[in-house]
């Protein structure tokens, strides 16, 4: 089974930073190799600023794999040892949610989520964490922290909201360590 950290943080707590970081040094350590799975898909003009931010702070000898949808494919066809940093787990929460209910054409602001969206969804997740499981390496998990705020008004928010929450507690269960980010500072936490 692999070694999982995670690293868990609000929207611009330095998570992504910290996670890097971790990687550059267990690269540093191990003589391994990096291969950064970027689970975002550019949107719009905003989104691209900040893809273009992270690629600019790695390393240019770093791996790259963009998956925004079968995480359990990019661990299994990409070897089995090594250092994985998956940025970000909340992104790819919302990528399956879009996936497997998408918005209409017709009337884009109905948005239907179901007992049967939500059996897809933790499939998902399920073959992700098998391959977890099947990998000799070490894999590096960003993932978004939202359930301390309010209850989110729109449906959609609550719906990823709770997938994010599910996501984050099943795969929390299977890391080594969990390391929490605010403010730029980390807190490890299991």
């Amino acid at each position: 089974m692999a070694r999982i950290v995670m690293v868990v943080g609000g929207s611009s707590s330095g998570k992504s930073v910290f996670a890097e970081k971790m990687a550059h040094d267990l690269e540093q350590k191990q003589a391994g190799y990096v291969t950064y799975v970027a689970t975002g898909t550019i949107w719009d003009h905003e989104f691209a600023k900040r893809v273009e931010k992270h690629k600019n702070r790695r390393p240019e000898s770093w791996g790259i794999i963009e998956e925004p949808h079968n995480l359990h494919d990019a661990l299994a066809n990409n070897g089995d040892n090594g250092i994985f940093l998956i940025d970000g787990i909340g992104t790819w929460v919302t990528n399956l949610m879009y996936a497997i209910s998408p918005k209409g054409e017709e009337q884009p602001r109905d948005f239907i989520w179901n007992k049967e969206h939500e059996d897809k969804f933790a499939g998902y997740l399920r073959l992700f964490i098998e391959a977890c499981k099947n990998f000799n390496g070490t894999i590096i998990m960003v993932a978004d922290e939202v359930g301390m705020d309010v209850v989110p008004f729109y449906k959609e928010a609550r719906v990823f909201r709770d997938l994010n929450g599910m996501a984050n507690q099943q795969l929390a269960q299977y890391a080594e360590e969990v390391h929490l980010v605010v403010c730029g500072i980390s807190l490890q936490i299991k």
